[in-house]
């Protein structure tokens, strides 16, 4: 038991330690930037769908209008 705590203890210097936060600050930066791009083309294609739906509504109601006006003549 006291053999493999001496090959942990040499194995794990400062030097490992900070390659190991160096790259794992590294894989939280990557994934923090890909969230927020991901999350900002979301919010594009909700804006493009927001657009497409008010043109739809714009179709239905002035089709509606003439519809009913037609009706009424």
């Amino acid at each position: 038991m006291g053999h493999t705590q001496d090959r942990i203890k040499d194995w794990i210097t400062a030097e490992r330690v900070a390659i190991f936060f160096g790259l794992l600050s590294t894989c939280l930066i990557v994934a923090l930037v890909i969230v927020v791009v991901h999350r900002d083309n979301l919010w594009l294609q909700l804006d493009e769908a927001k657009r497409m739906l008010d043109v739809l509504e714009e179709y239905i109601q002035s089709h509606l209008l003439s519809t009913i006006s037609y009706r009424n003549s």
